[in-house]
């Protein structure tokens, strides 16, 4: 499916939101810092006993949707584009 969006949706970068660490984690893996992966501490899988130890963390952490709202998205990009962390939102 990758393939796919990046065939339809071409860009240097792309930004992936999800409950789901194991998703981030394989998105992570084939698109490597092309991708920057957001993990959504709402929601059922999220919430699942062990799923913090069992992937890695994503490249930014938030607690809810709406918090991608509040944030400024272009400058998490370029801080990831730039190889600089991005801190985990409280």
């Amino acid at each position: 499916m990758l393939a796919a969006v990046a065939d339809r949706y071409p860009a240097r970068q792309y930004v992936i939101v999800d409950d789901k660490l194991r998703i981030l984690t394989m998105v992570k893996r084939i698109w490597g810092h092309r991708v920057t992966t957001v993990f959504a501490r709402q929601g059922h899988y999220a919430l699942l006993p062990g799923v913090l130890a069992a992937y890695p963390a994503a490249d930014l952490t938030i607690q809810r949707l709406g918090d991608l709202l509040a944030g400024d998205l272009s400058t998490l990009l370029s801080r990831h584009a730039a190889g600089r962390p991005i801190l985990e939102q409280p």
